[in-house]
């Protein structure tokens, strides 16, 4: 039933987790001192121990390794704007190529029309800040399609914001 496979990704989260390492300044979480933690437990865990800004970065890369790309996006979504923001612009300032993850777009993702915009503006950082502006209307499958294309575009990027 539905429990056990809660139970089991709860356990797979908290595997990952003791895992991850976190940015500069933060220490590792200890798989033994999350083990026996409800899930709203490990969450104030999660944010006491990182902060607002960080815990959920921190949380989204646990369920990328987990392969819950959609939830890590949703989770993603749902951090405060502000903190969005920031990982939006650090993304925007760093992305260095920008053409490759346009044309993995294109067709799928992107119309004919927002692709020939995007490609209009003059520097790397309006084409992301514009291809961002469309972000609200895609479904899931599009983000997929964005975050995979950015990692394979700009892989030392996405590592360095997971902090991997």
């Amino acid at each position: 039933g539905g429990a056990g496979r809660n139970a089991h990704a709860l356990t797979e989260f908290k595997t990952e987790l003791s895992k991850i390492q976190p940015k500069e300044g933060y220490e590792c979480i200890e798989l033994e001192s999350v083990m026996d933690l409800s899930p709203a437990a490990l969450a104030s865990l999660l944010y006491s121990h990182f902060g607002q800004s960080h815990c959920v970065e921190v949380a989204a890369g646990v369920l990328w390794a987990m392969g819950w790309m959609a939830l890590a996006n949703d989770l993603l979504d749902k951090l405060n704007e502000g903190a969005r923001f920031q990982h939006r612009e650090q993304l925007i300032q760093r992305v260095t190529s920008v053409s490759t993850v346009l044309d993995r777009l294109y067709g799928h993702v992107l119309s004919n029309e927002q692709y020939q915009s995007i490609r209009a503006m003059p520097t790397v950082q309006e084409q992301m800040r514009l291809l961002y502006s469309f972000m609200p209307s895609w479904d899931v499958t599009c983000k997929d399609l964005f975050l995979d294309a950015l990692k394979d575009t700009n892989s030392h990027l996405i590592q360095d914001l997971q902090g991997q």
